[in-house]
């Protein structure tokens, strides 16, 4: 099969790396699989970039004369990067037509901000009339724009008074793009692909979507790079202490708040009583002996505020790199709090690292509590020093380590997961 793997970047994000992982494994297990994208950072021949739009001087010039006429002049909507607005893509899609010698399969759709907007999906299944599958990174597929709802249930709705674009307009731009999806996108033959339980959960909630088939298939992993090596060769390598306890923490942007880092400062002020408290640890323990490691952008600010002695290693985009981090660590502490991973708990398992994680995205179905990690209640921040404590003074950490690993390496092995994904469009083009 010839399966096109559509995603704003290759390697940039969690979800492009997402999709470049399941591109690979789909070649590695005999099909054709490409990935066409707006921003190429990878050297892989089997990465396409669309070219850009070619350019329109009259666009230009109309826009001039809009912002000069009252009343034509588009309103400014402020939104970061966890919201789409779903604008036309600056990418040439018939480009990409009128080179095309085999016609796709199936089309897999991945995170496509900047890339495709409702439209565009359609213009494509329109063209090549195959089934679409549409891997669930967050939220946006099915929302009026954001990718993170942060406790808004407008997706289950019509969307519309978006707190994210701080509306009250119950016909906003989320609203508008709820209604250019319904329109595009909900009569196609799309088949959601979860890799959570908590983006399935989100699907079937949504308003939208939730009468569409999903199938529960979890992301692919390298099991080669990401696995068990011995801590103090790993520590070695890296130069850190080889006589503390050390806990990971990361995320690509260490101060993006849905990555739960203030609930993290807070947790290390409470670890500190507990793990000085002799009623809970041995007399010889003591709180200097925990060491911080933190990876991801934006960490130099945050290490002076935390109470343990650490290292910031800064963004990681190695992964060879990456897994001596986890296999350096004594325990990994995830405080996520609107996330649909992150990978990150994944690889840290299957390195044999225990994690310590809110109960949401991908942690309740990688970890059993106390027995590979510990799920610690949903934003209880005194669960989750809890969680720490009890991971760092554990009596029996190796057969935990071993049991971290052999329940990740179920669910993310890349043949597996390419063979599911494979017998799916199989049934899909049946």
């Amino acid at each position: 099969m010839l399966i096109w793997h559509f995603s704003t970047d290759d390697i940039i994000g969690g979800a492009a790396v997402a999709a470049f992982r399941l591109n690979q494994a789909l070649n590695d297990a005999g099909q054709r699989s490409q990935m066409i994208v707006r921003y190429k950072k990878s050297e892989d021949d089997g990465v396409l970039q669309l070219p850009p739009l070619p350019p329109r001087p009259w666009q230009s010039r109309f826009n001039r004369l809009k912002n000069r006429i009252p009343g034509l002049k588009p309103r400014e909507i402020k939104a970061d990067y966890t919201f789409n607005l779903d604008r036309p893509p600056e990418v040439d899609l018939q480009n990409l037509f009128d080179q095309t010698q085999a016609s796709p399969d199936v089309i897999c759709l991945h995170w496509t901000n900047g890339l495709l907007d409702a439209r565009s999906i359609r213009r494509i299944y329109d063209h090549f009339r195959c089934p679409v599958v549409w891997v669930i990174h967050d939220l946006e597929p099915f929302t009026g724009g954001c990718h993170y709802s942060f406790g808004c249930d407008g997706f289950t709705k019509t969307c519309g008074s978006c707190p994210r674009l701080g509306s009250n307009d119950p016909r906003d731009h989320s609203h508008q793009t709820w209604r250019r999806k319904r329109e595009y996108l909900a009569s196609l033959p799309i088949c959601f692909v979860a890799p959570t339980s908590w983006g399935e959960a989100r699907v079937r909630q949504s308003l939208l979507f939730r009468h569409t088939r999903v199938e529960r298939i979890p992301l692919p992993m390298d099991t080669r790079i990401f696995r068990p090596f011995d801590q103090r060769t790993a520590r070695e390598v890296l130069q850190l202490p080889p006589d503390k306890k050390i806990i990971l923490f990361g995320a690509t942007y260490l101060e993006d708040r849905r990555k739960g880092i203030d609930h993290l400062i807070e947790a290390f002020d409470l670890l500190t009583p507990l793990i000085s408290n002799r009623r809970t640890i041995q007399s010889d323990r003591r709180p200097e002996e925990i060491f911080l490691l933190a990876v991801g952008q934006d960490g130099g600010r945050l290490m002076p505020k935390l109470p343990f002695a650490g290292r910031y290693l800064g963004h990681v985009s190695d992964e060879l790199m990456m897994a001596l981090a986890y296999q350096a660590a004594d325990i990994f502490v995830c405080p996520s709090i609107e996330d649909s991973g992150p990978m990150m708990i994944s690889e840290a398992m299957l390195c044999e690292t225990p994690v310590v994680a809110f109960n949401t995205g991908v942690a309740p179905d990688v970890i059993e509590h106390r027995v590979n990690g510990y799920l610690a209640r949903y934003r209880d921040i005194s669960d989750l020093a809890e969680g720490m404590r009890t991971l760092l003074t554990n009596d029996d950490p190796m057969t935990m380590r071993a049991s971290a690993r052999s329940s990740a390496e179920r669910l993310h092995v890349p043949r597996s997961v390419a063979e599911r994904h494979i017998e799916l469009y199989q049934s899909l083009r049946n």
